[in-house]
This record gives C-alpha cells, structure tokens and sequence, in this order.
C-alpha cells in the first residue's frame, strides 16, 4: 500500500473501540494459548503425574496417592506397569457402596541408593491385591462394602511422605478411604507418616513390614511413651525377632561359645537401632562371649553415588576385628540390602582361619534373597545365611490337612496363585465367577506378600464389621481392637491377634535358610511371645492371645 494511504479496514476498527478491544484480545489469547501448546510441543514435561500426585525429588517421580493407576517415573519396569494396569481394572469392575485401602510405601526406589528394591515392591503389591481380590470375589471376609486398592508413593527414602500423607487427607472423603497399610521400613520418616495419618484421619494404619521397636510410639511424644493412637501391625516386633534368634542359637550343637554382634549405628533407623539394641543384650549367657562390631551406614546417598561402595570400605576394615573375635556366628544387625557388601568382603577378605562363616540376619534378610553377591557367597561354601523372617510359604509344613493355620495358608495361597488348594485339589470357589490371579509362587519366598495381604485383609474386616465405619472410618481402631481371642482372623502369617499398643500377639517367627540358587526353607518355627497359636479357641476354651 502506498504512503500516505489509510486501510479502511483500520479505519472502521477505530470508529468501534469494543469491536477494537475484542480483536486485540483474541489475538493476545491465540498468541498465549499458542504458545503454552507449542512450549509444551517443544519441551514436554520431564515428568506427567496423574491425579492425587505431583512430581518431587531427584530423580523426579510422582508421589501421592495414585488414583488412575499412572506410572510413578519415567521408565518405570513393565512389571510395575502391569500390576497398575490390573488395579486399574479391579477398581473400575467395584460397582455400588465401596470402601478403599491405600497401600502407602515407597514406590520409586534407586538402585544402590534405596534399600529396597522393585523386586520386594512387586511382592507387597502382590499380597494387597490377593486381599482384595478375595474380599470382592470370596465369602473369606464377607461381601460387602466393595473393595477398592490405591498405590501412595513415599518417594525415594520415604522422603516425600508428607505430600503423601496430604494426598490421602485430600482424597479420602471422595474416595472412602478407610484405612492406610504397607508404610514399607521402620524409619523415622514412616514413624512420622503413620502419626500424621492418625492426627489428621483418625483411620488405622496397619504395617505390613514395619518391626522396629519404636514404630508405634507417638514421635510428638517427649517422653517417648504414647503410643500412635491408631497404629497397628502384624508382623512381630524385633524383640521377637531377636528372642527368635537368641532361641535359635541356643539349640545349636556344637553350643555358640563366641557371638559378633554387626551392627548399624545409623541414625533415624530404627529398625537397625532397636535390632541392635536388642542383639547387644538378649545374645548374653553363662560361658558365651559376645562382641559388638559397629559400622555406619550412609543415612542419604544421592542419585548414582554407590551404597555397596560405600560399606564395602567400612567392612574391609572391620575384617581383622572380626577375625580377632573368631565368632561361631555372627549377627547382622543391618539392612538386608547390606548384606551383600558384608559377605563379598568377607569371601574376597583374607582368610583367618574360619573355614565357614555362619550368619544369622534379622527379617530385612529377605531383601537379599536375590542379592548376587551373597548368594555367590553361599556357592562359594565360605558362608552360611540364616535369619529370622516375619512370615515365609513353608512355616506350616506340608502334611495335609494339616493345622488350622496352615489351612488358612492354603487358602490364601490358592487365590494368590489362581491354583488348586495344594491339599483339598479343589479350585477356590467365587461368589462372581471373576478371573483368578496368577501370581508366580515364588513371589511368597520372602514373606512379604503374606505380610501385605494381612495388613489389607485387617483393613477390609474392620470396615465390613461396621457399617457406621463406611461413613466413619474413625470409629474402625475399636473394631481392630476386638481381633483378639474367639474373634482372631485367619491370615496367610498366622492368626491375627492385636494387644492393646497395636502390636501383634501370639505370631510365630520362622527361621529360615537361603539357598545358594535363591530358595529359601524354614529350618524351624518359633514361637517368641506364646505357646503356638494354630487353631481357634474352643468354646470355654484358651490358650488363644487374650483368652
């Protein structure tokens, strides 16, 4: 257009300064808009979280409670992936009235950073879905309300726990959430989330794995006396665990004149700090030496630093002192993830004259299960590995029929396995006719999925027996409170019994070996706090926890 000559156009914006204002908006709205799109075209988000999470920490993962089953990193195993899409699935088939329970752990581990690993993930996933299943598809623990199963991730070291437990406050009207199980390790960081929970919510919290001393004990108490208001377990304590090994010990022939305590001083551990203390004192006796070698464990490693490296160092130079004591068994006060850097040095180390170590390890040995290196280790003859589990798929022998207990078992293993009763032959029977799991029976070596199931099934009975607990979740503690006695549930670990802190009662402590091929057998079972608990109570009858 030549200087000097108007556009018309323009000139008629000008004579309509609303029709003007409007134009210059939508121009501006389209440069915006287009801009967000094509900024997110461009350079996507490093990480998309689904509803009731958000991304945190290094590496980024979503953390929250996980209501339309995403994935929690980038790259997640596709073995995770499918265990979400099969929740996915179960949630949406709930139809009518439903409670839900979320499994609360850490979802996003860093290999050689994280003590856990997705191996121990997929077991505890395994055994809360197993709960479920059995509560919407078999007459196990009645039939109603529904059952929903939600995934709340912790993040990394447990590190995110408050958007965790903000998460489950946020969604737990909308939802019915009814309680929260799993917590994953005894450390300080899930001692806090299990008290937040039950300050916030006053809904239960039933640990699955969670066995240090102190767990249950209300961390805003300065005297270190109250306990959580609304915490349960159902795994036994490390008292148990370490009056387990202590009796253990005490059968062996020839006698233990010598014992190594190893030992964790890590701080906010308490799971290695209440182990320890344990071990320290319940292993002394008339004509037996005990030795107390300490080491430190890194209490926060970031992303690609080398854990294994880490304690490989320290292990070397306690190597000496260790062959100094000559112990007849030495007691791994430590993370089972550990384990394995104690054993390659111990086997790589110089020898001393101990042909054959033997150890005993605390229930967190069942993270080691597939550790290379100790099973190595145990290929190379120079150790043997024994420890205290929490529950393990052998516990009840295999005469058929067998004790009540183990008849519980079977029918919890029957619908892990989507198999026949391994006694009766006969498949489980459902209410819906719904397609069985198939989980892989080997997942049940580390005890961790009869552990997650029984937190859940613990959950569930306490909703179901209370119809007021639908609407009022809060009113659900008194009724986990009156699983005692006649009332005990049948769980896949033994009968669930609950004394007035919360804690277990009457639950055994199987020993069992590992095997160089990555199996696992109960050398025996133990009973640390009662005479053995099989079988309901008889009428009039007692010898149950709390008859």
């Amino acid at each position: 257009m030549p200087a000097g000559v108007r556009n018309p156009r323009l000139g008629r914006l000008r004579r309509h300064p609303v029709l003007s204002l409007t134009a210059a908006l939508l121009l501006l709205a389209g440069a915006v808009l287009g801009g967000t799109w094509g900024y997110g075209v461009l350079f996507p988000p490093a990480l998309s979280c689904g509803p009731g999470m958000t991304a945190a920490g290094t590496p980024l993962a979503c953390v929250g409670v996980n209501l339309d089953s995403r994935p929690f990193t980038k790259g997640e195993p596709a073995r995770m992936r499918k265990l979400e899409d099969t929740i996915r699935a179960a949630n949406e088939a709930v139809q009518g009235n439903s409670i839900s329970v979320v499994l609360m752990l850490n979802l996003s581990p860093i290999d050689d950073v994280d003590t856990l690993t997705y191996e121990s993930l997929y077991h505890n996933i395994e055994g809360a879905m197993a709960a479920v299943w059995r509560a919407n598809n078999t007459a196990a623990y009645g039939s109603t309300p529904g059952v929903k199963l939600y995934l709340a991730n912790m993040g990394s070291q447990y590190g995110s726990w408050q958007q965790a437990v903000a998460s489950v406050k946020k969604n737990a009207a909308a939802e019915h959430i009814s309680a929260v199980v799993g917590l994953g390790q005894s450390t300080e960081q899930t001692r806090q989330a299990a008290a937040a929970i039950s300050a916030q919510l006053h809904i239960p919290v039933i640990g699955s794995t969670v066995t240090g001393n102190s767990m249950n004990l209300d961390p805003a108490d300065p005297a270190g006396k109250r306990t959580i208001p609304d915490m349960f377990r159902v795994s036994p304590t490390n008292s148990d665990s370490v009056i387990a090994a202590n009796q253990y010990v005490s059968g062996l022939r020839p006698a233990v004149t010598s014992l190594a305590v190893v030992a964790d001083s890590v701080a906010d551990d308490d799971y290695t700090a209440t182990l320890a203390a344990e071990a320290k004192t319940r292993f002394q006796a008339p004509d037996r030496t005990v030795t107390v070698l300490p080491y430190t464990s890194p209490r926060s490693l970031p992303s690609g630093a080398g854990r294994q490296d880490y304690l490989i160092q320290q292990f070397n130079l306690m190597h000496a002192n260790l062959c100094q004591a000559a112990p007849s068994v030495v007691y791994f006060a430590g993370r089972g993830r550990d384990l394995g850097a104690f054993v390659q040095n111990w086997v790589q180390g110089a020898p001393c004259g101990i042909p054959q170590l033997r150890i005993l390890v605390g229930d967190d040995a069942s993270a080691a299960i597939r550790d290379d290196a100790v099973l190595k280790g145990l290929a190379s003859g120079r150790v043997t590995v024994t420890y205290t589990a929490l529950a393990s798929p052998d516990e009840w022998g295999t005469e058929c029929p067998g004790s009540d207990a183990k008849r519980n078992y079977d029918q919890f293993w029957s619908a892990f396995t989507g198999r026949p009763d391994p006694c009766t032959k006969q498949p489980l029977a459902t209410l819906s006719g719904a397609a069985p799991l198939a989980f892989d029976p080997a997942d049940l070596a580390s005890g961790q999925a009869m552990l997650s199931h029984d937190a859940a099934v613990a959950a569930i009975s306490a909703a179901r027996h209370d119809e007021a607990g639908v609407k009022n979740p809060g009113l659900e503690t008194g009724i986990l409170h009156q699983f005692y006695c006649a009332q005990m549930l049948p769980g896949a670990s033994g009968w669930l019994s609950f004394g007035a802190d919360g804690n277990p009662v009457g639950k055994p402590a199987p020993i069992v070996q590992l095997n160089a091929d990555g199996t696992t057998k109960t050398v025996t079972l133990t009973w640390p706090s009662s005479a053995p608990n099989l079988s309901l109570p008889q009428r009039g009858g007692t010898g149950a926890p709390g008859c």
